[in-house]
């Protein structure tokens, strides 16, 4: 079933405000569509005070998304389908789009009117609330604030709000059928009326910049980094892709030239390693920015996954020339290197035709693929053992090691490790590959029959 939505900002100055209002890289009209269309909305009516000129970024205006905005006072063009169900959101209400996606997600019995509340979130009011005099009996006891997100069907028609000039609430509250609530999570929504409360919804939204399937030196050492320097320089309007070549990929070749210089003194070794870390900080960064600017693409995956790469080479070249320098005498710990490099090429191939299979553009879907794609009866114990310690490819693990090895002063420590490290992940993805592309076909066709099965009931 299509999706509709209403996004609403209040007929006031104060609502052309904060229409206008810019935290986050975006103004909250933008941010407002964004979500909206994330949270799965295909046809969407933006109304807004006369003071409003709505000025869209490349990556609104490119959303797969029938988009109209109608002013106050008003009769819009757009008209919903009596069976289609419409989201509606105050515009003074900032969004995780995964909180508006599991209402959207909400199963209702026929034309009901929906409201999703929550308990208040951490920050202080004014909130809105839904009146208990509007409230089915059985979900009286818990009301408690609005989330601003309503849910109605077309056939009430609710874009005579516009020319009506009445508030979603207003509106709703007069067709007599009272309200079922949903309940909502209080740390995926904030209310936004002043800059203080902007910068609270800021905070709430890069509080869920970190991925669950992000490794443990990722979630408690580089975030409390990256967080940071991200909500700086979101505010500067740079693209998650500048971030990505400005920052990571000349920092990750920074290494390569420190580490290729000789005599590889140990201060030299040791800001190589501080770079590299640093490298992996930042790397957090160009993805936090596509989140909370919703604008993460397949593309931004893709060229991210490119010019980490590249620093990878570049720096285990580097890793080549180092050790001819500083043990010419054992030629075979250079063939074990060249061994390491021909060795992540290999995995490096069979990931990214993993990747361009499987409609991914990040090598680290591999890693959750190796664990989530295989059956546990297919698993045999080289593979379970792989399994348990594939956190080691993740790189903010292995920047880490190679941060303390440089701390240290053992170059030796630092080679041996990576050198190793490479081969047990060639060993991985060659024992694995067969065996998670069968299981995601699996997935597939699991998937395909559960469509068909819905649509045919």
């Amino acid at each position: 079933m299509k999706r509709a939505g209403i996004l609403v900002f209040a007929d006031s100055q104060d609502g052309a405000d904060l229409a206008d209002r810019r935290f986050g890289g975006l103004t909250t009209l933008e941010r407002g569509i964004r979500t909206m269309a994330r949270a799965g909305v295909q046809r969407l009516l933006v109304v807004v005070p006369d003071q409003v000129q709505p000025a869209l970024g490349k990556v609104t205006e490119k959303l797969a998304l029938d988009l109209q905005f109608a002013r106050w006072g008003q009769q819009p063009e757009m008209n919903f389908a009596d069976n289609e169900r419409i989201l509606i959101l105050l515009g003074d209400h900032v969004h995780h789009h995964t909180s508006l996606r599991a209402f959207v997600d909400t199963d209702d019995d026929g034309c009901v009117l929906l409201a999703q509340v929550s308990s208040a979130p951490p920050q202080p009011p004014p909130f809105h609330h839904i009146p208990e005099t509007d409230v089915q009996d059985g979900d009286s006891g818990a009301v408690d604030v609005s989330t601003g997100a309503l849910m109605c069907c077309g056939k009430l028609a609710p874009e005579k709000i516009v020319e009506l000039r009445q508030s979603p609430l207003e509106f709703l509250s007069t067709l007599g059928t009272p309200f079922s609530l949903r309940q909502g999570d209080p740390n995926l929504w904030r209310r936004v009326h002043d800059r203080a409360s902007a910068r609270q919804a800021r905070a709430m939204l890069f509080g869920q910049v970190t991925k669950k399937t992000s490794g443990p030196v990722s979630r408690h050492i580089n975030a409390r980094i990256s967080i940071p320097i991200s909500k700086m320089l979101i505010e500067t309007g740079i693209s998650p892709h500048m971030v990505t070549v400005l920052f990571v990929l000349t920092t990750g070749l920074t290494t390569a030239w420190l580490i290729s210089q000789q005599p590889l003194t140990y201060w030299r070794l040791a800001l190589a390693g501080a770079f590299w870390q640093m490298a992996a900080v930042l790397d957090r960064c160009d993805g936090e920015i596509a989140r909370v600017k919703l604008c993460e693409s397949k593309f931004g995956a893709w060229f991210d996954t490119v010019t980490d790469n590249i620093a990878y080479l570049a720096t285990y070249v580097a890793f080549l020339m180092g050790v001819q320098h500083l043990h010419p005498d054992k030629p075979w710990a250079l063939y074990f290197g060249i061994s390491a490099i021909g060795a992540m090429i290999v995995a490096l191939a069979v990931m990214y035709n993993y990747a361009l299979k499987t409609g991914s553009g990040s090598l680290q879907n591999y890693l959750v693929g190796f664990r989530s794609h295989v059956p546990a009866d297919e698993k045999n114990s080289i593979y379970r053992l792989l399994e348990r310690y594939a956190f080691i490819a993740k790189r903010d693990f292995f920047a880490f090691v190679h941060f303390v090895c440089c701390l240290l002063g053992s170059f030796e420590l630092l080679y041996a490790y990576t050198v190793g490290g490479l081969h047990l992940v060639v060993l991985a993805v060659l024992i694995s590959q067969r065996k998670m592309l069968e299981g995601h076909k699996r997935q597939l066709a699991s998937d395909a029959s559960g469509t068909a099965s819905g649509t045919t009931g």
